[in-house]
């Protein structure tokens, strides 16, 4: 290190210029840039994925379940009713459920894909985020959350070295 007035050199630990008496300032560090866990993220997202897998098939059978209650309901219907609504309703529901427990399906093939970072399962978590991101409010911030992990640069080299590394 060297003085800034005189230009003597100056042992690190010294706080004055031996030679003119002038205090000597330390030389500015570089920032250091802040590294993200990106396991840990990685990991916290494939769980996300996986208890979004079970609350999406939960919510799938209930639809199915409430189908199957609306077709049969005890109730007196108006003369004028047309039976088949209720019929169609039921039918609707199942279709609907069925669709829902296919997506939780998803949800956890990609989770349980993050988890054991397999190279197909960041591809799927990021369709699978593009469906959450009309879950408002939770599923949104989780998408967002899988976008920010999986797209970002650090995020991106991290999971290509392990899921190669798991290949091997």
């Amino acid at each position: 290190m060297f003085c800034t007035n005189c230009g003597n050199e100056v042992e690190q630990v010294a706080r004055f210029c031996s030679k003119c008496g002038r205090e000597v300032t330390p030389p500015a560090q570089a920032p250091v840039r802040q590294q993200h866990d990106m396991n840990m993220h990685i990991n916290i997202l494939g769980w996300l994925f996986v208890g979004s897998a079970i609350l999406t098939g939960l919510l799938g059978m209930m639809m199915i379940f409430a189908g199957q209650i609306i077709e049969h309901l005890p109730i007196a219907w108006p003369a004028d009713f047309p039976f088949q609504m209720t019929h169609l309703a039921g039918w609707l529901s199942a279709v609907v459920g069925l669709t829902t427990i296919a997506l939780a399906a998803a949800f956890a093939a990609a989770g349980a894909g993050l988890l054991q970072y397999r190279s197909w399962a960041r591809a799927l978590a990021i369709i699978m985020a593009i469906f959450m991101l009309f879950k408002f409010p939770i599923g949104t911030a989780i998408a967002v959350y899988a976008f920010w992990v999986l797209f970002s640069h650090e995020g991106q080299e991290y999971y290509k070295t392990r899921a190669a590394s798991t290949m091997a």
